[in-house]
């Protein structure tokens, strides 16, 4: 009998993590590049909606022209914010959206599913057919 290096589930659980650390790589370097690229504006906050709990989103909505944008933020940031106060966010003109920049980035995914992806590469199946043997 062959011995294999990858179980099929291992295979299926290395592709996803691959992509799931290729997407959040590419969404990390355009947040970046937005802050890097983007005019730094202030804008006056028209609504506020701040929840305390994680599974609910925060965000404050804000006017350009006749255009309304939401922006996210977590809720401690949320609250500083409330209605008809001055917030300072990052305008990308090249994707029409505005960002409230994050003085510490959070690499926390990135180093998450970096850490996974190398853990999915271990051939487990080999080193268990191989401690079966012992």
């Amino acid at each position: 009998m062959k011995n294999k290096i990858y179980s099929k589930n291992q295979i299926y659980a290395i592709i996803i993590l691959f992509f799931l650390f290729v997407y959040t790589l590419f969404s990390f370097f355009k947040y970046e590049n937005s802050i890097e690229n983007g005019v730094l504006v202030e804008k006056k906050v028209i609504c506020q909606t701040c929840r305390p709990y994680t599974k609910l989103s925060s965000g404050i909505m804000i006017k350009e022209g006749n255009k309304t944008y939401n922006i996210k933020l977590d809720y401690g940031n949320c609250i500083k914010y409330p209605v008809k106060s001055k917030i300072k966010v990052v305008y990308d003109k090249n994707r029409d959206i505005f960002i409230y920049p994050l003085k510490t980035p959070n690499y926390g995914k990135i180093y998450f599913l970096g850490i996974l992806l190398l853990f999915s590469l271990i051939p487990w199946s080999l080193i268990t057919n191989i401690l079966k043997k012992v």
